[in-house]
């Protein structure tokens, strides 16, 4: 059955074929007609059979008929009902719409299309994007708005917007290119792919995607390009558009959702047919329905491309959530089109402020509860330990494993502010010797240098001019080798006060017992040092401290004997070991020091001013003291009677020769009566004075020695005119000091004439001639057992972790700081979120919060003089354990620094802040409240480290003080910012 228009054409070619024939038979008369002939309705049926084509001819191309079936326009566009013709979307061209235009939007109809093979479009100035659609500058759309004269009022020809600088405003182009992404009336952009995975792909050929909106028609379109090259596009239907205004530094979400949406692919092109790809064609038209969205941030964060099938296949093929785009945007409007600000809304921050004020509530409860349960929960698990049990025999090996160590010392000579023209001799020219397994008592006068002969035995740093030799097993070590032998207990104690007794003997034994040693053993060790000395019982006591004590002073004594005997070193020296203790336990020490000596080989030196005669009955070796450090008697302590008798200074009958050597050292008179009213005589020392029925101090013992030496015959006290005599002659302000010397003098002498003396030179001499050089001639054994005690320690991370542990106990357990710190900060948060609660944003609030702000570092600049008392009030603690080798200075630094700077310089501010953040009306995002609140720590960590140094620098608590608080004030009062600048 012929067409319609196949008739049609056929009558067409009748009527032609008829006019030829009759001009062709009668050439002069036009208007003459033949009827038909027959060959030519034979010709005119051959062609209506070959569809009007002449025979051997190819079939002709049809016309583009976007009505037909057979065609259709791309990009959706609007087919026209009369010519069949295709009405293309803006930035494209062609019959089918599926090419893109060059030039600009300015051109309207007049645009070309993209030349044949050719991946790019010459855009004029100020457009850009493949089908440049997008502008980038106002001048750009001055073509497409005309301008407004305002001398006449009526707009002028676009042309004339092309306008110099240097015409007058009222002849400019009010035309402007906005690029907020918000669509005022119709909006391009043009988008570059981001995800990774995407782009690794297709290398060489970027992905793109072009985005166009008509408020209008409440509709949008969607271009995926590859390499400039289109593969697939879209059509949004009844979309809406909606802007997030972001509060106080949050951006501006642009969002255009649209509930319809539907896509075709190009045939032939990538992802759709062409060679090597893939084709999604089916997924597109079948699949993609919609709703989609298209959202960008204003932050440059990108822009999203979202459609429920689309971003289930980017995630299988992909692994993103979505298409992310870095889009451009661009519209033409007049400068009045342009969307306002918008205030945006505040948000709603009542649950914030009520979690915020629950975690803070249940933070200060939990942290209450734990100081407290750590704080009365100071019984520990002890090891089995039953009355003097021992560690298993390889540890305890590891212990008394040791060279026995004899420490020998010459001609010791020590003056204070030495000069020519001005010193203070306070030891002159002592001299004696230690060996292993005996105890070494100095003896004098207070004041007689005791202590500084100790200190310097125990080469321990000294302010004047030290001269003399101390050797080792006859050699001279290096003073590092020399302080990993021994142990020093100063006069005076200095304890942590918080720590109990069992805590503070076992943090000096792991600190200083070999780091293999099991933490067990250590334990059982520090067991078996407490009940040597007799305080086992006390072993959950506090140390306490004046005005709130726990234990006496004698007991605290003992604990600082216990923190160096638990070591067990080779040479232990003592300064005063039983100062304020009674008798039994003075004894029990000495004991315990003499056993020490005895059953371990180890050296034991100790000064000691009034010792009983129980305790001197201990004594191996002993050093006599007089006045200005002269030696009276260095050697064997048995032989010091005999010694004395033999230069006609015997120890009188029924006293205790200690007693009788301190007083010959203090006030010896060589001119006292023989005969005082009818008396018998009296040979001793004033000694005599001190009555032992008077004093009280004395009670005779049924198994003293002949040290006591009791006379028998003529009874043991002096009568009382006896004693009043000695007492006034001893007062007498006569007495010439000369005379004291005078007779001091001739002890010395004595002394050094004595064979004891000579001995002791001619076998120093001997080793002298040896040779004195430091490391020279030390044996294998002392080499390696010295070497072996410098490494046992605990390293560097083991000092730290312990001192940590310490220090954090003491913080607990004296925690009015911390609370002081933490509810300072709960109740001043408190405050001010009620007074600035509702602030409004404009200036007066504005102001408002910077005050706040200032109150807030003010408040934690001037908390943190807190810090003062770190290390002052440690500071001789400090200085007493460095000096005896516990820990490095750093490992004790920063287990201070970070025990004070958790729990009072980062937590009361971030307490504060959970508090005081959201209800004043800051930025509430999570982002930005992390940032203030570390912004707030690390003021508060700045001012820490200022005083830090304060602490350090200035000696006196009262000076730091002052000093830091000048600091932080004009760091406060006087910053640039603050100060009124003057015109």
């Amino acid at each position: 059955m012929p067409t319609a228009y196949q008739l049609i054409n056929l009558f067409l070619l009748l009527g032609s074929t008829q006019a030829t024939t009759a001009i062709s038979s009668n050439p002069r008369s036009s208007n003459d007609f033949s009827p038909i002939s027959q060959p030519s309705l034979l010709r005119a049926a051959e062609l209506f059979q070959n569809n009007g084509r002449p025979p051997g001819c190819p079939p002709c191309p049809e016309c583009f008929n976007c009505q037909l079936p057979k065609f259709n326009c791309k990009q959706f566009g609007i087919c026209s009902e009369y010519d069949g013709q295709c009405k293309c979307p803006s930035g494209f061209g062609g019959q089918d719409c599926g090419e893109p235009v060059c030039g600009s939007l300015a051109d309207g109809d007049q645009r070309h299309v993209r030349q044949d093979n050719s991946t790019s479009c010459k855009c004029d100035e100020g457009w850009t994007g493949i089908n440049c659609n997008v502008c980038e500058t106002d001048q750009a759309c001055s073509a497409l708005l005309p301008s407004l004269d305002h001398s006449t009022g009526r707009p002028t020809h676009p042309s004339s917007s092309h306008l110099s600088t240097s015409e007058t405003p009222s002849n400019k182009s009010e035309a402007v290119c906005y690029k907020g992404g918000y669509t005022v009336k119709e909006s391009y952009q043009m988008c570059n792919v981001t995800n990774r995975k995407i782009l690794d792909m297709l290398p060489g050929r970027p992905p793109q995607a072009s985005f166009t909106c008509d408020t209008n028609k409440s509709s949008c379109q969607f271009q995926f390009w590859i390499g400039y090259i289109e593969s697939f596009y879209c059509a949004f239907d009844d979309c809406q558009q909606s802007i997030e205004v972001g509060y106080e530094g949050q951006p501006n979400i642009t969002r255009n959702e649209c509930k319809k949406m539907r896509c075709k692919c190009i045939p032939g092109r990538m992802l759709c047919g062409e060679s090597g790809s893939v084709d999604i064609s089916d997924f597109l038209s079948e699949e993609i329905k919609g709703p989609g969205k298209f959202s960008c941030s204003s932050d440059r964060g990108g822009c999203q491309f979202e459609e429920p099938a689309m971003n289930q296949l980017i995630t299988d093929v992909f692994g993103d959530t979505s298409i992310t785009l870095d889009c451009q945007a661009g519209e033409c409007m007049h400068y009045t089109m342009v969307p306002g600000f918008k205030v945006p809304e505040r948000p709603d921050n009542s649950k914030m402020v009520a979690l915020s004020i629950a975690l803070t509530a249940f933070f200060v409860a939990g942290a209450s509860w734990m100081f407290w349960y750590c704080g009365r929960n100071r019984a520990h698990k002890y090891p089995a330990f039953y009355g003097r049990s021992r560690v298993n025999p390889a540890e305890q090996d590891a212990l008394s494993a040791h060279v026995p160590t004899d420490i020998t010392f010459s001609k010791i000579a020590y003056s204070i502010n030495h000069s020519t023209n001005n010193s203070k001799a306070v030891l002159r020219q002592v001299s004696g010797k230690a060996k292993s397994g005996q105890l070494l008592a100095i003896m004098g006068a207070s004041g007689a240098g005791k202590s500084s002969l100790l200190d310097i035995l125990a080469k321990k740093s000294k302010a004047g001019f030290v001269t003399g030799d101390i050797l080792i097993n006859d050699m001279q070590i290096s003073n590092d080798q020399f302080k990993s032998l021994i142990g020093y207990v100063d006069q005076e104690d200095t304890l942590m006060s918080t720590l109990t007794v069992y805590e503070a003997v076992l943090c000096s034994a792991m600190l200083r017992l070999p780091k293999d040693m099991s933490l067990d053993a250590k334990k059982i060790r520090t067991l078996e040092t407490l009940d040597e000395l007799g305080i086992l019982h006390l072993k959950d006591a506090f140390i306490g401290r004046s005005g709130r004590r726990s234990i006496s002073g004698g007991e605290k004594r003992r604990v600082s004997i216990a923190c160096e005997l638990v070591t067990n070193p080779s040479i232990l020296f003592l300064d005063e070991p039983t100062s304020g203790l009674d008798s039994f336990n003075a004894y029990n020490v000495v004991e315990s020091l003499a056993q020490l000596a005895k059953n371990y080989k180890r050296t034991i030196i100790l000064t000691i001013h009034q010792p009983q005669s129980n305790i001197v009955s201990m004594f191996d070796q002993l050093v006599l003291l007089g006045n200005g450090g002269r030696l009276i008697y260095s050697g064997a302590f048995e032989a010091c009677h005999e010694y004395f008798s033999q230069i006609g200074q015997p120890c009188p009958a029924g006293y205790n020769i200690a007693d009788f050597l301190i007083e010959l050292t203090m006030k010896y008179r060589a001119n006292i009566p023989k005969h005082v009213s009818g008396h018998s005589q009296v040979d001793g020392p004033t000694q005599l004075l001190r009555d032992s029925e008077e004093s009280g101090n004395y009670e005779p013992a049924g198994d003293e020695t002949e040290l006591l030496l009791r006379n028998s015959s003529e009874g043991s006290r002096t009568s009382s005119s006896t004693l009043q005599a000695l007492r006034n002659r001893l007062t007498t302000k006569q007495d010439v000091e000369s005379e004291d010397f005078s007779s001091l003098d001739q002890l010395v002498e004595s002394f050094e004439a004595s064979e004891i003396s000579q001995s002791f030179d001619k076998e120093f001499k001997t080793i002298q001639n040896r040779g004195l050089v430091i490391g020279a001639g030390i044996g294998d054994e002392l080499y390696n057992y010295l070497v072996a005690r410098s490494r046992d320690r605990a390293g560097f991370f083991r000092q730290f972790l312990i001192l940590s542990s310490r220090a954090f106990k003491n913080l607990y357990r004296n925690p009015m700081l911390m609370l002081s710190h933490y509810l300072l900060a709960i109740f001043l948060a408190g405050v001010c979120a009620s007074l600035f609660h509702g602030v409004t944003l404009d200036i007066a609030g504005f102001q408002g919060r910077m005050g706040l702000f200032f109150f807030i570092l003010a408040l934690f600049g001037f908390s943190s003089l807190t810090a003062i008392t770190i290390f002052s009030e440690e500071r001789i603690l400090f200085m007493r354990e460095r000096s005896n080798n516990y820990y490095s200075p750093l490992s004790y630094f920063l287990s201070k620094t970070i025990l004070d700077i958790i729990p009072l310089r980062i937590l009361p501010p971030f307490i504060l802040s959970c508090i005081i953040y959201y209800p004043v009306g800051l930025v509430p995002t999570l982002e930005q409240f992390w940032k203030f609140v570390l912004v707030l720590i690390a003021f508060n960590l700045v001012s820490f480290g200022l005083v830090l140094f304060i602490s350090l620098v200035c000696d006196d608590v009262g000076v730091a003080n002052l000093v830091g608080s000048l600091i932080m004030l004009f760091k406060f009062v006087l910053p640039p910012r603050l100060l009124l600048a003057s015109d």
